[in-house]
């Protein structure tokens, strides 16, 4: 598939991000909506199961600054989930504005995977990367990871991953048809004119996904499939995960 191709069929690309999220998707967000001359909304989904742990009367926190567990306040914690959530929106309007994007941004109560579900008729939709440590992460390039298994929509993220790599891009193929893919995928990147580099893995279960897109410290994984069914079991990833279906 061509990158005008790509380009023509994408028309909205949804971010999906709750609290266990950090924010380094929106500008890799705003960067592929601004390739591929599509919208940008961000959803930030406020955690109703956090929100009724707050209810219990033995449910309790331990804060950084003091090390010592409290009471966990359900006022308090709404407070600090809609400062988050207005720090994304910021963070995503200078984002979006930069890039010159047209940008949208709501927010939601209820669970992040309630939030992927309805999300079908979109052309692209990412989800922030979890949590990651300071000794995970590396400075300098980092590796766009394109997932890639001969099908048509594995070769649209293909497309998808090329146009946001510029050139840092790793393809993970199932081993047992790596030499036949390898192939597939190379033609396809040299009509562009691209090269890549290619890692078989054993298989492309979101196990070994998110091992290989921990060991080669990944700026984003790219895939295709079912957004609602994928990325809930690719919460874990050390790096943003765009899936296009």
């Amino acid at each position: 598939m061509s990158t005008d191709a790509t380009r023509r069929t994408v028309r909205h690309i949804l971010l999906a991000l709750d609290s266990t999220q950090d924010a380094s998707a929106l500008e890799l967000a705003a960067q592929l909506a601004a390739l591929l001359q599509g919208t940008l909304q961000g959803v930030f989904v406020e955690n109703s199961d956090l929100l009724r742990l707050a209810q219990l009367p033995f449910a309790h926190e331990v804060t950084l600054t003091s090390a010592r567990p409290r009471r966990l306040d359900t006022a308090q914690l709404e407070r600090d989930l809609r400062a988050q959530a207005e720090q994304v929106r910021r963070l995503l309007e200078n984002h979006a504005l930069r890039h010159s994007v047209e940008w949208s941004f709501r927010i939601e109560r209820g669970a992040l995977t309630a939030t992927l579900a309805t999300s079908g008729t979109t052309d692209i939709v990412m989800l922030g990367r979890s949590g990651v440590s300071a000794h995970e992460q590396r400075s300098g390039a980092a590796p766009i990871l394109a997932v890639y298994d001969g099908s048509a929509a594995a070769g649209r993220a293909l497309d998808t991953a090329a146009d946001i790599a510029q050139g840092d891009l790793l393809v993970l193929l199932p081993a047992a048809q790596a030499a036949e893919l390898r192939t597939a995928a190379a033609s396809q990147l040299a009509a562009r004119g691209l090269r890549a580099s290619y890692l078989p893995l054993p298989d492309l279960t979101p196990a070994h996904l998110i091992a290989a897109g921990r060991r080669h410290h990944c700026r984003m994984l790219v895939m295709a499939g079912d957004p609602a069914r994928l990325l809930p079991h690719m919460r874990r990833s050390s790096c943003p995960v765009a899936v296009v279906p």
